[in-house]
């Protein structure tokens, strides 16, 4: 017979452990290490999955890949997400799982593919638009447009070397 005053156990490191809760189906009884990192797990998985993977403060809010600043907000799962700067549009020409919208806590909040009220205003994540990944397929002109835009201003910022200039071919 099981001793009633023995610690449960955790279901996920099978070890004993005083902080061991139901943390409801389908995860079961769990310790609170094991259900922290199944937790960051998931947030994880979401920031990869939504493109919420901005720099944290006190590092400025550049973009990694072509290091334009962005408008940084945090997500609810304490992730951040850049979003183009002074750029809101309405939520209809912004495809699903692209529309963020900001909270009055500055909260910002993906709304995946749920549809949006008419006239709703969303904001567009960098990643979408920059100009160092290949130009957006099969998406609004607006947004070709902008990847555009974005690429003059990165190599208006970024110019060449010398050295990465062609050299003069052989006299005619």
């Amino acid at each position: 017979m099981a001793d009633p005053q023995a610690e449960p156990r955790c279901r996920t490191c099978r070890q004993p452990h005083p902080t061991v809760t139901d943390r409801g189906s389908p995860h079961g009884q769990q310790c609170t290490p094991c259900w922290s990192h199944l937790q960051t797990h998931c947030d994880n998985e979401q920031a990869l999955e939504e493109g919420a993977t901005g720099p944290p403060p006190p590092v400025e809010p550049r973009c990694r890949h072509c290091d334009t600043l962005q408008d940084r907000h945090e997500t609810g799962y304490n992730r951040w997400v850049l979003l183009e700067p002074d750029m809101p549009v309405p939520s209809h020409i912004v495809p699903a799982g692209h529309r963020w919208t900001i909270a009055d806590d500055g909260i910002a909040i993906n709304t995946g593919t749920q549809s949006l009220p008419a006239g709703t205003i969303c904001r567009i994540p960098h990643a979408l638009v920059c100009p160092r990944d290949d130009p957006p397929d099969q998406l609004p002109p607006f947004f070709t447009a902008l990847w555009q835009e974005n690429e003059r201003r990165y190599w208006r910022n970024h110019p060449p070397d010398i050295g990465d200039l062609p050299t003069a071919g052989p006299a005619a």
